[in-house]
């Protein structure tokens, strides 16, 4: 399977218990799982300081897995943009790093796109979509699809060659 590495640049984590559920989850599909050393932080609402959860994000970029995946959403991620490691995370992508997440994370998301033109993905957090005790078949199934480059639920398939094709268009030119 995928080695994915969980970080948090969000809201901390509350339910440590749909943490650990997610976690296992994960390992149980067969994925080797790295959980980076701030992702139970906690600095007010946040999974740690600003500067903590920028240095989460570049370990995240630096770990060399196979896909980044959220710990959670929230709030909070807006106020690391201008902060971000924008050349590790497009070194990442390039090497065939998927990111994934949604919610706050679409802050992140857009940033990298206007700033590297590199594509990121919408997509389950750990807590929120594994971190349940009845975890969705079908959300599994398409992190899955992600994860292996193919979108068998919806009969598209894009190798690490056409999505270097897309990231290395010329961003604001869509045609």
């Amino acid at each position: 399977m995928s080695d994915l590495y969980i970080y948090s640049p969000s809201g901390a984590v509350r339910d440590r218990l749909a943490f650990k559920r997610g976690v296992q989850f994960l390992k149980t599909q067969g994925h080797q799982v790295t959980v980076d050393p701030c992702t139970l932080s906690s600095s007010t609402r946040f999974a740690g300081t600003d500067e903590e959860r920028v240095a989460a994000i570049e370990r995240a970029a630096r770990s060399g897995a196979h896909a980044s995946l959220i710990s959670r959403g929230g709030y909070g991620l807006t106020r690391l943009l201008p902060d971000l490691p924008y050349k590790a995370i497009s070194k990442s992508i390039d090497q065939g790093m998927a990111w994934v997440g949604y919610s706050d994370f679409t802050a992140l998301q857009l940033a990298v796109l206007s700033r590297t033109g590199r594509i990121t993905w919408a997509g389950p957090s750990l807590l929120d979509s594994f971190g349940s005790t009845a975890v969705d078949d079908i959300t599994y199934d398409c992190f899955h699809d992600v994860l292996s480059e193919q979108g068998e639920g919806t009969g598209w398939r894009m190798g690490l060659v056409a999505s270097k094709a897309l990231a290395t268009r010329k961003p604001g030119v869509w045609a």
